[in-house]
């Protein structure tokens, strides 16, 4: 493995440019990737012209290996928490080097209320966050935001359509459907602390989601309701043409229970793997959601066997930093 030292921080402030070798060391891990390669690309692909508010930060060997991404980015709906991938496998001593540089760059860039969490495998996100703490001063929280496994689906693993005795229907949302897609988005940031959303945001998030297709819905009708009712959102939200990324999955607590989120990512994967091009879904399920995770086994999301050679790490987690003193985001 690399040394704790031969290396430098380069940073970015603009898509375009950033390197070939780093957008490629992304794409070479596109699993892990799939938090930070997905924005670089569409703001690339689209030439946008958005203020220097984006930045990456790549740690690069002396040799020109690009080792590890951190980015410091937002989209429409908010500041994303600074996301780290790593590009190569390295020892502890040498991550504890290179994230030393990367907070240290990252704290002469930005405001500390800007850094308000982590999201990386595991050991980076430990470290960094107590490199970060002990460079701005601000506090790790006692109690991770999130932890969870990083599974994929591909057309090998996808179990197929099987008969589904419920009444409903599953298709992708439309503008007539941003109330219902809205509340649902409310009630997932309602059991996702401290990511709570007004309901404009909710109305903003489900309006964006909509607008991009990146939604779809499970609807079921009830007796004495004119009306179907939407039971189940699934939303995906990071996507490159090679890999979609589940972002959220959240049924309404009455309608809980039924297999009603079982079949819907089952549609929605089978759809976007048709997709040309695409090779995986990815999602990340919490370790404490064991219902969550039976659900995504049964429909094909599984641990890939090539960890390292497909550049994914299993399990990752979310740290958060003193929310007394930061600003927080949304994704």
């Amino acid at each position: 493995m690399p040394s704790a030292v031969g290396f430098s921080i380069s940073s970015f402030r603009y898509p375009n440019a950033l390197p070939d070798n780093a957008l490629r060391a992304l794409e070479e891990n596109r699993i892990d990737a799939n938090v930070i390669l997905p924005l670089a690309r569409t703001l690339i692909d689209n030439n946008s012209h958005l203020p220097p508010t984006q930045l990456w930060l790549c740690c690069i060997s002396f040799c020109g290996t690009v080792e590890m991404v951190l980015s410091c980015t937002e989209n429409e709906m908010g500041k994303y928490p600074i996301f780290i991938v790593p590009t190569r496998p390295l020892s502890r001593n040498s991550l504890r080097a290179r994230l030393r540089c990367l907070a240290e760059t990252l704290h002469a860039a930005t405001s500390l209320e800007r850094v308000y969490s982590v999201f990386a495998p595991v050991d980076i996100a430990s470290l960094f966050s107590q490199q970060w703490s002990d460079i701005s001063g601000v506090a790790v929280e006692k109690e991770p935001y999130y932890a969870a496994r990083l599974l994929s689906c591909t057309a090998l693993t996808a179990v197929p359509d099987t008969p589904f005795p419920q009444s409903g229907s599953s298709r992708l949302a439309d503008v007539s459907d941003t109330e219902a897609v809205a509340r649902l988005c409310a009630g997932f940031s309602q059991e996702s602390p401290p990511f709570v959303l007004k309901w404009e945001d909710a109305l903003k998030e489900a309006d964006i989601l909509i607008s991009k297709r990146q939604v779809w819905l499970h609807s079921i009708f009830i007796k004495g309701r004119p009306e179907p009712e939407v039971a189940c959102i699934v939303a995906f939200t990071r996507n490159t043409v090679e890999t979609a990324t589940i972002t959220k999955v959240y049924t309404a607590p009455s309608c809980r229970r039924r297999g009603y989120a079982k079949e819907l990512v089952r549609e929605v994967c089978l759809n976007l793997l048709q997709t040309p091009g695409r090779r995986e879904v990815v999602l990340y399920v919490s370790h404490g959601n064991k219902s969550a995770a039976k659900v995504y086994e049964s429909v094909g999301f599984v641990e890939p066997d090539t960890a390292v050679e497909s550049g994914h790490s299993l399990n990752w987690s979310e740290l958060g930093f003193d929310v007394n003193k930061v600003e927080l985001g949304h994704w």
